[in-house]
């Protein structure tokens, strides 16, 4: 689902409208529903509302989340929702991407930078920063684009 958090044209999103397609795409036999902060908008506080919405009509363990770090706070939201029970979270490597549709928007969260906070805080994911920090660097010199992992800024 896209815009969950902000919409370029309507701008705020109502978190039950979100819950209520949320529901609506299970019933029609989705095995899971990624929420998509596609152009950024979104605040720890409103990415807590809409995750809470969305749980009361689906199981944590079949939601996602896909947020965008236009204004920098995709780590933030990401916060914020596995605090509430999140476990499913799209990333990108080196912060890679963006949508076409969303003028100025950038790229998803860098994987880099999900797996840094989850390590801090203990959570085992499987996934070795370090080679992780090489892909990133590889990928971005390749396709000639910035890399936008603040860890791998940081560690490189």
């Amino acid at each position: 689902v896209s815009c969950v958090l902000g919409c370029p044209y309507e701008g705020e999103v109502d978190a039950r409208k979100v819950a209520e397609l949320t529901e609506s795409l299970f019933a029609l036999g989705c095995y899971e529903v990624s929420l998509g902060d596609t152009i950024g908008t979104g605040t720890a506080n409103s990415a807590r509302k809409m995750f809470n919405a969305c749980l009361d009509v689906a199981d944590k363990n079949k939601l996602a989340l896909h947020f965008h770090n236009t204004y920098g706070q995709a780590l933030t939201n990401i916060y914020a929702c596995l605090n509430l029970g999140a476990n499913i979270i799209d990333a990108s490597v080196a912060g890679l991407g963006g949508c076409p549709y969303a003028q100025g928007a950038s790229g998803n969260i860098a994987t880099e930078d999900v797996i840094y906070m989850l390590d801090g805080m203990g959570i085992h994911t499987g996934i070795k920063l370090a080679e992780l920090l090489k892909t990133g660097n590889w990928i971005s010199q390749q396709l000639d684009r910035t890399n936008n992992s603040q860890v791998g800024k940081a560690l490189n």
